[in-house]
């Protein structure tokens, strides 16, 4: 029966992907051990996510989506192991009464909250190239993250803030119940992340691999920029955050222009000096509210950085990644258009080939929100015809069966043997009333 509970709810950007992948590949080995990773998908995590903070657009979506945190709450209830993990990062935005609701339905075990976070300072250029993917068009410059008391932001202070999160999350429970990890610097590694995380999650004692693929999700700064300014010709033609994370988020960002260049974005003088001043208020906090560090608060103070800001990047620079960027869409809608699988010619080098590949993969999986509402659309019509068909069937036989006994009711009666009449008018009754 399962004793522990690690629910493990953010902040974003704070190197949650790695530790999702991390126990999604090692999942066979946290339940050899008695862990259970809780939800099949990861799909489901975010639904449950979104359930716990009574997010509105749960309404466009199916009754699975709705009944995903409830489903989620089951599945540790059946576990026969000690201890489950719940990880998804967006958990971070609920309020203190919608944190408080989701951990009574887990009050049956030992609840443990763990928070990650990341230097202040990157994470305020991380959060403003998502708010990018999803159609911004404010220079890094004049962008600042929303405050912590805006309920509904997913990138601003009230998920990057740790403090914020931990008293939020852990107000109902003991101090020593809230885990706050703190992500290493680049020198570090990826590897002592997991460290830091696997102590809070009590997983240390556990041989995991950490060989998992790397996601880039990040843009360059020229490629950044080069966003920016297309955002503000698709703000009328690309609505909604469904067909922004389709289109602009995963096929132009994060698959078209991700590869085409890594430069690190710098972090502007105002949006580092906040920065500073959130890490030093959240640091006392910490300290305050008797929450476990793992790590080292101090990873989380902006550092200096001589990284371009997107305002210093040249004309001639964005020139030349829009070319790289257009010969690539190019390519894939042609290959879309064809209706061909996309196949590769031979390029004069391998970079290119590889990123038109990804490319045209991903004009695959961006069309399929929209092919398969297709699908389901014929699905359905082809249930109507069958039904229609069915019921065609069904009056031929009414039809059938009363021209029967018709015919017989119109011979003469000395010509018609006993019964059949009544057996006419049997089969007539079981067969089509």
């Amino acid at each position: 029966m399962t004793e522990r509970v690690y629910l493990h709810v953010g902040a974003p950007k704070s190197g949650t992907t790695y530790l999702q992948r991390v126990l999604d590949a090692n999942r066979a080995t946290l339940q050899d051990a008695g862990t259970l990773l809780v939800g099949a998908r990861h799909l489901d995590r975010i639904h449950a996510a979104m359930g716990v903070r009574e997010d509105p657009r749960l309404g466009e979506l199916p009754d699975s989506a709705r009944t995903a945190w409830t489903r989620l709450v089951r599945q540790i209830e059946d576990w026969k192991g000690s201890s489950a993990v719940l990880s998804y990062e967006l958990f971070a935005v609920a309020s203190a009464e919608q944190a408080a609701r989701a951990l009574t339905d887990l009050s049956a075990y030992d609840v443990h909250v763990v928070v990650t976070a990341r230097d202040l300072g990157r994470s305020v250029v991380s959060a403003w190239q998502e708010r990018l993917k999803f159609g911004l068009t404010t220079p890094l410059d004049e962008w600042q993250p929303k405050s912590e008391s805006a309920e509904s932001s997913e990138w601003g202070w009230r998920t990057l803030d740790p403090a914020g999160v931990a008293e939020r999350w852990g107000s109902t429970l003991p101090p020593d119940h809230v885990h706050v990890v703190t992500a290493p610097r680049p020198d570090a590694g990826p590897s002592e992340l997991w460290r830091r995380f696997a102590a809070a999650c009590d997983l240390s004692g556990l041989d995991v691999s950490l060989d998992v693929p790397r996601a880039n999700e990040s843009m360059g700064v020229v490629q950044a920029e080069l966003l920016r300014r297309v955002n503000g010709q698709l703000r009328t033609q690309i609505t909604g955050s469904r067909q922004r994370s389709v289109w602009i988020r995963d096929l132009l960002a994060q698959e078209v222009l991700a590869p085409l260049g890594s430069e690190r974005i710098g972090v502007p003088e105002a949006q580092a000096a906040e920065a500073a001043e959130v890490w030093r208020r959240a640091t006392e906090r910490i300290r305050s509210g008797g929450y476990v560090v793992h790590g080292d608060l101090a990873d989380l103070e902006p550092a200096p950085s001589d990284d371009r800001l997107p305002s210093q990047v040249t004309e001639a620079e964005l020139t030349e990644a829009a070319v790289a960027c257009i010969s690539s869409l190019v390519v894939t809608m042609r290959d879309r258009s064809s209706g061909a699988t996309p196949t590769l010619a031979p390029a004069p080098s391998p970079a290119p080939s590889g990123r038109r590949e990804r490319v045209r993969n991903l004009a695959v999986r961006a069309a399929g929100p929209y092919n398969n509402v297709r699908v389901r659309q014929l699905s359905r019509r082809v249930d109507e015809l069958e039904r229609e068909v069915q019921q065609a069937r069904r009056l031929h036989l009414r039809v059938a069966t009363l021209q029967d006994l018709v015919t017989e009711l119109l011979l003469d009666p000395e010509s018609q043997d006993e019964g059949v009449t009544g057996r006419a008018l049997r089969r007539y009754r079981q067969e089509s009333l």
